[in-house]
């Protein structure tokens, strides 16, 4: 992915900058009128990962805070007397303590949890204090927040690879699944991650590149850039799954059962971290590292917004910068308040999942066919020519007119018809049977026109039959198969029906929770 698709659109973005010295929409726009929309939709795609991804610094902040005391709150159960903070502390600590997590995304709880808030406003500071000069504040920044990771890195690796179990994560890391390359969600997650890994689609490169000297060596640039991304990548996954092979190790679980999305860093990986010597040190060091990436992602991103938006469509008219950046940052943090009542994680997802991730497929599609098509291979490869004094590498030509459209089109299929015929999920958090501290797991419901569906540990349980040779409220049931056949096919009933056996569907209630030794219990009532 990133050669027939990654490599190119970053090589077209930052040379479409770089020679018509503008922002998303004035660069698009200079090659055809009606690509202004290119551009627009850029910006609209910025805007929704600057709102919500804001959120994910504001819980890193959280972490990095209590990070810094003697014992971490959610290295242990002290400040609580739940028993199911017993069972799993991380677990407890993310979902109970930081999120306040309620049981759907339709149950707000309490309203906003104060503490995220204050961690909301400071990272949006923090934020505004990198963008708010322009240039000239971004690359200050820039210099610290891309290269400390590094030094955050290497600690971790160094504590990652000697610890016991080690080579179980890197084992899993480096062996490849051959069988998966025929699933097409496997490409697709490569293509979207490939987008997010390089900021492509975003406008931020062609905003950046824009104030590049002319004459830079864009060719250079652009593929030095993709390699030291990639190695990167390769070593932070190293210590990341050496750290999940240690808690692999520790707690006799398979290294495939680890969590995803946001409970991958704050429980899976937090827990290998509690369970480390020196628990504070390197809870901070994580912390710190994961805060570095993310502001400079977050100032990457709202300085490529502010280009456009203050150089290209002139919206602030005469105004400063400074203020241009100080309404768009109090206008996200507004609408980043969604985020922090108890659904706040559940609403995140669906930022994640649906505003962004569809439009960079086609925004980059977009760039490649205008790129090779309308402004035309030849033009391109003379604008190259002028700007490097070396023609357009072949292999750029040959990918950006042929192959990379081509892929990139064949994956936006795949998606379209992926996103149809699949039912939108949501991970949700249930908390546990007090009676029963097994129960302390989440689950992920999703909505169909029959009924919920609940997943845990990568088991999946209809919630409107899955019961097993037990009773609820006293009427008998009946065991509907072992897990594999409710992975296989499930059965799904309409709410209120009768199923067999009299067990109406709406007896077994949303806030199930599946035990975590292979076995189907009754759901709390």
């Amino acid at each position: 992915m990133l050669l027939v698709e990654g490599l190119p659109v970053m090589y077209v973005e930052m040379a479409i900058g770089q020679y018509f010295r503008g922002g998303s929409i004035v660069s698009w726009q200079k090659i055809h009128p009606s690509l202004k929309g290119v551009g627009l939709c850029c910006v609209v795609i910025s805007s929704f990962l600057c709102i919500y991804y804001v959120m994910v610094i504001a819980w890193i902040l959280n972490y990095l805070w209590v990070s810094m005391r003697t014992t971490p709150p959610y290295a242990n159960c002290d400040y609580t007397d739940d028993v199911c903070c017993t069972h799993d502390k991380t677990l407890y600590y993310w979902y109970a303590v930081v999120l306040k997590a309620t049981p759907s995304i339709e149950d707000a709880g309490n309203g906003p949890s104060w503490h995220l808030v204050i961690f909301l406003i400071l990272a949006w500071i923090v934020t505004y204090l990198c963008v708010f000069q322009g240039v000239k504040s971004t690359g200050k920044a820039a210099y610290f927040a891309a290269t400390f990771p590094y030094i955050c890195l290497v600690i971790l690796l160094i504590r990652g690879v000697t610890l016991p179990g080690a080579d179980i994560g890197l084992k899993a890391l480096f062996t490849p699944k051959w069988e998966r390359l025929a699933d097409p969600r496997v490409w697709i997650s490569a293509a979207t991650q490939t987008f997010f890994s390089l900021s492509l689609g975003f406008g931020a490169l062609v905003a950046f590149a824009s104030f590049m000297p002319y004459k830079n060596n864009i060719t250079k640039d652009s593929i030095l850039v993709a390699t030291v991304n990639s190695f990167t990548s390769v070593l932070a996954g190293m210590c990341i799954y050496s750290i999940l092979g240690f808690r692999s190790l520790m707690n006799n679980v398979d290294i495939e059962d680890v969590s995803a999305g946001t409970g991958l860093t704050f429980v899976a990986i937090t827990e290998a971290v509690t369970q480390m010597a020196g628990t504070p040190f390197f809870a901070f060091v994580f912390f710190f590292m994961l805060f570095n990436l993310g502001i400079s992602s977050q100032f990457g991103t709202l300085a490529g917004l502010v280009t456009p938006l203050y150089n290209d469509l002139r919206l602030f008219g005469k105004a400063r910068k400074e203020l241009c950046v100080a309404v768009l940052a109090i206008g996200f943090l507004l609408i980043g308040l969604l985020f922090t009542p108890g659904n706040g994680e559940y609403i995140l997802q669906l930022f994640d999942n649906f505003p962004v991730t569809m439009p960079l497929l086609v925004v980059g599609i977009t760039e490649i066919v205008a790129t090779g098509w309308i402004f035309g291979i030849e033009n391109f490869d003379a604008a190259i020519q002028d700007m490097t004094g070396a023609p357009c590498p072949l292999y750029f030509k040959i990918c950006i007119k042929y192959i990379s459209p081509a892929v990139m089109l064949v994956l936006l299929c795949w998606l379209l018809i992926y996103s149809i015929i699949n039912v939108d999920t949501y991970g949700a958090f249930v908390n546990c049977n007090p009676d029963d501290v097994l129960n302390n797991r989440t689950v992920t419901l999703q909505w169909t026109k029959s009924c919920w569906v609940g997943s845990s540990s990568g088991r999946s349980h209809d919630l409107c039959m899955r019961v097993s040779h037990s009773s609820i409220r006293g009427m008998e049931t009946h065991d509907m198969g072992g897990d594999q056949a409710a992975l296989a096919g499930r059965r799904e009933y309409v709410i209120g029906e009768s199923p067999k056996h009299g067990v109406r569907a709406d007896d077994v209630k949303v806030n199930y929770a599946a035990h975590d030794d292979g076995n189907v219990y009754d759901a709390p009532i």
